[in-house]
């Protein structure tokens, strides 16, 4: 029996689907389908291709069941609008995405898939009766099982690609442990498999609720297990926490995902540990036959063994390594190549980065090659050169944040410098080498051709700030001016910005950005304060405080940004002035709820600020 798939036309919705059809035009809870499945499902893709749900749809597809795909226009696929460039294109307006969907067309050929205009002629599976489920492990999983229980090593990293039953080993595995079990996942809803199998009370915590009663009261982990499911889609820092504190674990993950690259993911990981681990890996699937036709399409889709498959080159000193710009076209014309590199690079690369690469407008590319061997690559996208004077001074104030120009808007609002938006840049968005050439100058050789080659005024970096990356930057000449208020979901680390001046225009960026950062780091409560200071706290209330002040207490400006002048300016008046706000310096919590709370210490600013201009 084999899974069914098949490309419907039509500018309605069909009449004939079965009862319990799966209808999926709605996009933002796609993730809660994970765990389970479904004998017939029809993906509305009327408006736009959502790969992600895409990917899940046929994960959660029962054997022999039957996926349509509903559009609305075949023949003029590649110069229909698609409402899903929304999401990766940074543009306030939809595109065509012409490139992509000539490769979704050859996909589709390649493997045979019928293009129906008909809904007559579709074909849906039989509806299979319910099978019982086999809770003894297979030989694959028993095998697993039995060296996991000799507990040689300290931390298990189970990887497989969807269907293969690693969730049902997990379950499996806690029957046979005389110990207290936790279990934390990003998707509660993706562990119910798990459970099925598991015949032992598993108590489940959220990964940021895990992490908090960690640093409360670890005592609770010191003879128990934890099992991490879907470990990829966690930020490595989070991950690393676990690890100092729970003697074992067990980290399952899909390899070739949506959500995270299993194999980029250990790689990322194992650096960062320093505990005895052992790999383990299940191959055969379990919910749909070895030669699946509709795994093999989704898997040549979304790329998603262009990690296994991109060729790694031993370091060699002697080889020569050549830098070289490239066009959108020529990375396509090797996009395996390319974005395999990407992938195992860079654990979280998804199907929204393959989207982008395909025909989002304005980047750049950089290779770095031996004898025809890719080394390294930088992923640019173009930024700035915004000319309307109201938009920007909108953006200044907080009233406006239009899509696209991350780091442009992100230096014109945090840093209130407006030039940020109008020179022309360069945002590094990815930077890749290959494992075994890092750290022997292969990213210091790309950024600096680019430093010599780019016609902007400026290039601009975000990271997830840790001192490793925070030094290779500044190596590159690069500054650090502005550090994200919160840890970021994607890496646990928080989000910082640095800046390489070009122009003379942009050295002058630069500049100020910097001076910027380090004079009002020391007064800021961010956690990294101490450790990022360089200069003695400065009192004297300057321009740029009063602009703090004025798009503080008037417009949208945070508290987080403008705390530094706001400091300075309650240094100068009665300490009976601005109590709440005081008190807020005590207490570092906002008073009653956030909205309100903010509400009226906007107020406070507002009133002493009227009475100083009297």
């Amino acid at each position: 029996m084999t899974r069914h798939f098949q490309i419907l036309v039509s500018e309605n919705m069909p009449s004939n689907l079965p009862a319990n059809t799966l209808i999926i035009n709605e996009f933002s809870k796609i993730q809660n389908l994970l765990g389970q499945e479904f004998e017939t499902i029809l993906f509305d893709a009327r408006k736009g291709i959502h790969l992600e749900a895409l990917a899940i749809a046929a994960g959660t597809l029962k054997m022999n069941g039957a996926l349509i795909i509903l559009l609305s226009n075949w023949e003029k696929l590649h110069s229909q609008i698609d409402e899903d460039s929304l999401r990766w294109l940074g543009s306030i307006e939809a595109i065509a995405t012409p490139r992509f969907m000539t490769y979704f067309k050859h996909c589709i050929h390649k493997y045979g898939f019928p293009i129906l205009y008909h809904q007559n002629d579709l074909k849906f599976g039989r509806t299979s009766p319910q099978l019982f489920v086999n809770h003894n492990a297979t030989l694959a999983q028993q095998k697993i099982i039995e060296q996991i229980l000799q507990k040689e090593s300290e931390l298990y990293f189970l990887t497989a690609k969807r269907g293969r039953g690693k969730s049902a080993l997990a379950g499996l595995l806690t029957n046979q442990l005389d110990t207290q079990i936790y279990l934390t996942a990003p998707n509660k809803s993706a562990v119910k498999i798990l459970a099925e199998f598991s015949q032992k009370e598993i108590i489940f915590i959220a990964p940021d609720e895990l992490f908090l009663a960690l640093q409360n009261d670890p005592s609770f982990s010191e003879n128990a297990w934890l099992f991490v499911d879907e470990a990829a889609m966690l930020p490595i820092a989070q991950l690393s926490a676990f690890s100092h504190h729970f003697k074992h674990i067990l980290f399952t993950t899909t390899i070739h995902s949506y959500e995270g690259t299993g194999r980029g993911f250990e790689l990322k990981f194992k650096q960062k540990i320093n505990r005895t681990f052992s790999d383990f890996e299940l191959i055969e699937p379990l919910r749909w036959s070895k030669d699946d036709v509709l795994e093999a399409f989704i898997d040549e889709l979304l790329l998603l063994n262009v990690e296994d498959d991109f060729k790694q080159t031993p370091y060699n000193k002697s080889k020569v390594c050549e830098i070289t710009e490239r066009s959108q076209e020529e990375i396509l014309s090797s996009l395996p190549q390319f974005y395999g590199l990407m992938t195992l690079a860079h654990y979280r690369t998804s199907p929204l980065d393959l989207r982008r690469l395909f025909d989002a407008n304005s980047q750049c590319f950089f290779t770095a090659e031996s004898e025809q061997n890719l080394l390294g690559a930088v992923w640019a996208l173009k930024e700035g050169g915004i000319e309307d004077s109201a938009l920007i001074e909108a953006i200044q104030q907080g009233t406006r944040r239009p899509k696209g120009n991350l780091v442009p808007q992100a230096i014109c609002f945090h840093a209130q410098q407006q030039k940020a938006c109008e020179l022309h840049s360069l945002r590094i968005s990815r930077i890749a080498v290959q494992p075994m050439w890092q750290q022997h100058g292969i990213g210091t050789q790309l950024i600096e051709y680019i430093i010599q080659n780019a016609d902007v005024d400026y290039l601009s970096v975000s990271f997830g700030y840790t001192k490793e990356l925070a030094q290779f930057w500044q190596k590159c000449g690069f500054s650090l001016v502005h550090l994200g208020e919160h840890l970021e979901a994607s890496s646990g680390c928080y989000s910082a910005i640095a800046l390489k001046g070009l122009s003379t225009q942009g050295i002058e960026l630069e500049k100020e950005a910097t001076q910027f950062f380090q004079r009002n780091i020391p007064l800021s409560f961010h956690p990294l304060a101490q450790e990022l200071s360089k200069i003695s706290v400065d009192w004297e209330l300057i321009d740029e405080d009063w602009l703090s002040l004025k798009n503080f207490a008037y417009f949208h400006r945070t508290l987080a940004s403008a705390l530094p002048a706001i400091r300075r300016f309650l240094m100068n008046l009665d300490e009976k002035d601005c109590p709440l706000m005081r008190d807020y310096f005590i207490t570092k919590q906002i008073p009653y709820n956030k909205k309100n709370g903010l509400k009226l210490l906007r107020s406070e600013i507002a009133q002493k600020l009227k009475k100083e201009a009297k």
